[in-house]
């Protein structure tokens, strides 16, 4: 559905799973054919196309700005995937992209629906990680950040630590992702990718 590498080793590595499940894999043509004001006809994202959704992501993490900003929308079948099951035909996005080392990164991203919910959008996160190639150990479970609470899905995706948090956002309708992959040889421990994970989501909630 959403969110994006900043580099192509980062998106064939360390966030196969977030772009397997995530990134909407826009030819040049299609890109052309994105037009964010008119009817969904093509998948498409361009920086600026929904500046209202790109001011709610946060404009640092760590201290750092993001690698990439952008924002667009999905509405074919294959990109919107469980969601499209819920009776959701378009799902706006914006996301930023923090490149934490060589293989690892942090996305966090705000969708926006109709009829968009916590458990509608790990649903189709958990359908995509269940189904990716290369993909073990997923789990999921509930996730807090002060007064929110949300769900987690942690899997280990070849070398690579993979975890989504997903949140409310701050308006009906709208959900907050955070797409956190760590790989194993740049990450000391588990425990530090767990960490970062906890600091990308706190981060998501403060905006």
């Amino acid at each position: 559905m959403v969110v994006f590498p900043g580099s192509a080793s980062l998106a064939r590595a360390a966030l196969l799973i977030v772009l397997a499940t995530a990134v909407p894999a826009c030819s040049t043509a299609a890109q052309a054919e994105f037009d964010p004001s008119g009817p969904c006809s093509a998948d498409g994202r361009l920086a600026g196309a929904y500046p209202d959704l790109e001011a709610l992501v946060p404009t640092s993490f760590d201290g750092a700005p993001p690698t990439r900003l952008d924002s667009g929308r999905n509405c074919s079948e294959g990109r919107l995937g469980s969601l499209a099951g819920h009776g959701i035909d378009e799902v706006r996005f914006a996301g930023a992209l923090w490149e934490t080392d060589r293989r690892s990164g942090v996305t966090i991203a705000v969708f926006e629906a109709p009829g968009l919910t916590v458990d509608r959008l790990a649903e189709f996160y958990e359908a995509g990680a269940r189904g990716a190639r290369k993909t073990e150990n997923v789990t999921t479970s509930r996730f807090a950040v002060g007064s929110l609470t949300g769900r987690r899905l942690d899997t280990l995706n070849g070398q690579s630590f993979q975890s989504v948090v997903v949140l409310d956002g701050p308006a009906a309708g709208q959900v907050r992702a955070v797409l956190v992959a760590s790989d194993v040889a740049e990450a000391e421990s588990r425990a530090v990718h767990d960490q970062l994970v906890e600091r990308a989501a706190e981060t998501a909630v403060a905006g």
